[in-house]
Parts: C-alpha cells; sequence; structure tokens
C-alpha cells in the first residue's frame, strides 16, 4: 500500500470515528489516544498553528496543535479560529508538547462529545505522557478553568501569537514552573493578543 493510501485510510478512519462520537458521551481515554496517535500519523495540522510554534513554559518550549477533520471544517466555515462560536460535535483539538531538544513530552486533547457535560459545552479534556499512559480525563478542573477564558471561542486558543495567556494568568495555573522567556517576548511584542 503506498503511503498516500495510508495516509488517507487513517483519515478516513478519523473522520468516521470521532463522527460516531459525536452524539454519545465520549470513548474511553485509551480510545481517544488512538484518535490521537491517527492525527499525529497525518501531521494533521490545526489552521493557523506552525510545526514547533513558541509553547509557554520552559519545560516544553515547543508545541504543535492538531486537528481533525471535523475541527478543521469548523474553523474554516467560521473564517478562522478566533471567529469560531461552536464546535461540531465530534471535533478533536491536540497540543503536542516538546522539551527544547523537540521530544514529545506530553499531548492534551480536547473532544466535543454532544452528551458528556454542556455546563463545559461537551469537551472531554485529556492528558497523556508521549506513550499513551493517562494522566487526566474527562472534566478536568484545571483545563476548564483555563479555557474559560475563551469561552467566546467555545473554550479552544488559537495558537501563538495569535492569542496569548497573560503572565498573571498563566502563573496562577503554571505556579511550580517558570515561563518560556520567548514566550514572555511574544506577549511584549504582541500585547493585543492577549487574552483578556
Amino acid at each position: 500500500m503506498s503511503k498516500l493510501n495510508v495516509v488517507m485510510l487513517l483519515t478516513i478512519t478519523s473522520c468516521f470515528s470521532s463522527i460516531a462520537w459525536a452524539y454519545t458521551a465520549g470513548p474511553s481515554p485509551e480510545a481517544l489516544w488512538k484518535e490521537v496517535q491517527i492525527l499525529q500519523k497525518t501531521h494533521a495540522i490545526m489552521p493557523g498553528s506552525t510545526p514547533f510554534q513558541l509553547g509557554s513554559r520552559t519545560v516544553d518550549p515547543y508545541t504543535v496543535d492538531l486537528a481533525n477533520t471535523l475541527a478543521i471544517s469548523t474553523i474554516k466555515k467560521a473564517g478562522g479560529i478566533l471567529k469560531v462560536t461552536r464546535y461540531s460535535n465530534g471535533s478533536l483539538v491536540v497540543k503536542e508538547n516538546y522539551n527544547a531538544h523537540k521530544q514529545l513530552v506530553g499531548v492534551t486533547a480536547m473532544l466535543k462529545a454532544a452528551k458528556y457535560d454542556p455546563s463545559d459545552r461537551n469537551w472531554i479534556m485529556a492528558a497523556y505522557d508521549p506513550t499513551g499512559k493517562v494522566l487526566a480525563y474527562g472534566k478536568v478542573g484545571s483545563c476548564i478553568a483555563c479555557h474559560v477564558l475563551v469561552r467566546h471561542q467555545d473554550l479552544v486558543f488559537a495558537p501563538p501569537p495569535t492569542q496569548l495567556l497573560p503572565i498573571t494568568t498563566w502563573k496562577a495555573f503554571f505556579s511550580k514552573q517558570e515561563m518560556n522567556p520567548a514566550y514572555v517576548t511574544q506577549i511584549q511584542k504582541h500585547p493585543e493578543a492577549v487574552v483578556q
């Protein structure tokens, strides 16, 4: 099977399995990890994201944002991530976190499942180590508390430098970590991009 056929098969598989969860309470953490892996293998970069863009923390100063076809379609139909007010059920967005050597150190994911939790717009939040070990899954309060800053975008941040966390908010959520100096520079260069 050619490389193109494999990529097409993985993309189609990703689309149909996410659609299957669109109207349920959501998959298991392990099943969601399999969906994340499909996006990783197909390099399904979220519109507005770039490979190894700046991350906010020194422990993972680089990130890559991925999205499935439903999320990408929602972003495109809205005219960009800043204009999305509701993601389609079944949308999956993923953030890969990389260290200074550009080695994967963690993965976070958000899956929209219609019957999951209407109070948090039906997003399932998940965090994994690079091997897929589940670190957090479900209604993760610390994730939701930060993402509520962009509730007008259905809790999904735009990639930097389009949107940046304020330093005070960042310190409240990551008090035991250091902020990436390059991210601080972006905040200084782009004050209009800082989420209010």
